[in-house]
Parts: C-alpha cells; sequence; structure tokens
C-alpha cells in the first residue's frame, strides 16, 4: 500500500547543495519510491554543539515500503554519501529524518514519527509547510501550518538554490 512520507534533509559540510541534490538523487532511484515534490532550501543555524549552518529542505515521496524499511535505506544513503556518526548533533554531510508518515504514528526503539521534535524545528516546519500546509499531525492534532505559527522565530532562512530543483507547490494547498 503506497503512503506519502516527507522526509527531511540537511547538510552542513562541505558543498550543502551537492549533498542535498546527492540523497534527491539516490531517493529518486529506490524502485518502490517516486518523489513527488521538493521544498525550497532553507539555511539555518544548527542544533547542538558549534558547527557550521545548515542547507535544509523536505521531500515528499510516494512510498510502497514500511517506514521502519525506509529508515534502514536512508540511513545507507547517508552513509554513501559520507555521513559519520562520531558526535550527537555534530556536523554532517547529509542527514534524512522521516518527518511525517501520512495517517501513521510510528513508535518503536529505532523509529519515532512524527519526528519527536518536529514541532520545535522551524528549519523542518517551513519546507514541510510549502509541501503541505494542511497536513495534521497525528499526535497534536494540529495542522503544520498552524505548529508553524506557534513556534518563536528561530534563525532560518530561505536559500538560493543552484542545482536544487525549484519548490512545487500543490495547487490547493497555497
Amino acid at each position: 500500500m503506497s503512503t506519502i512520507i516527507y522526509v527531511g534533509l540537511g547538510s552542513n559540510e562541505g558543498d550543502r547543495e551537492s549533498h542535498l541534490v546527492a540523497a534527491l538523487t539516490a531517493l529518486s532511484r529506490i524502485d518502490a519510491v517516486a518523489v513527488l515534490r521538493c521544498s525550497s532550501l532553507f539555511d539555518s543555524a544548527p542544533v547542538g554543539p558549534p558547527q557550521p549552518r545548515y542547507l535544509n529542505a523536505v521531500v515528499a515521496l510516494d512510498c510502497d515500503l514500511s517506514p521502519q524499511r525506509l529508515l534502514v535505506i536512508l540511513q545507507q544513503i547517508e552513509k554513501d554519501l559520507g555521513r559519520r556518526r562520531e558526535q550527537r548533533w555534530g556536523p554532517r554531510t547529509i542527514d534524512l529524518d522521516i518527518l511525517f508518515c501520512e495517517g501513521q504514528v510510528v513508535a518503536d526503539p529505532h523509529l519515532q514519527v512524527p519526528h519527536l521534535e518536529l514541532h520545535k524545528r522551524r528549519f523542518a516546519l517551513e519546507p514541510l509547510a510549502e509541501l503541505s500546509p494542511a497536513l495534521q499531525h497525528p499526535v497534536l492534532g494540529m495542522t503544520v501550518k498552524e505548529l508553524l505559527g506557534k513556534l518563536a522565530p528561530q534563525d532560518v532562512r530561505r536559500s538560493e538554490a543552484t542545482a536544487w530543483p525549484e519548490a512545487s507547490l500543490p495547487s490547493n494547498e497555497t
């Protein structure tokens, strides 16, 4: 059964946009996944220890895999693109997080969906709101747009893209 899954992408090492494009390319090559839409790019201050700024985006996927199976593939993509897991919340070439699985809640030792920190993170909510502002958080009962409206200002701003696909907004959700 096909599900719409929203994945957050982030990078703060090297050529950040190239890392995001490489991850998007890898996502598009998964047999049971179709990339539906991509948000704009957003530049944001890091969470955690001092480190370079992040470049973030969100992609909507039509996915025939379970969230757990998709997570395994995302972690392999991260590894293939040079991700090292040496420090919690440390710098990374690429970070891929499952933010939402439309209509599903996943709570197991290795995966929590919706992402547990999503409602606190403007760098994830801003691009997600571009793609699906009316998407409802199944636990908090609020839309992405409402969650974004409740957040205090954070150091997040839209960034110009050179190789990243232009944001594609559904006409009925703008």
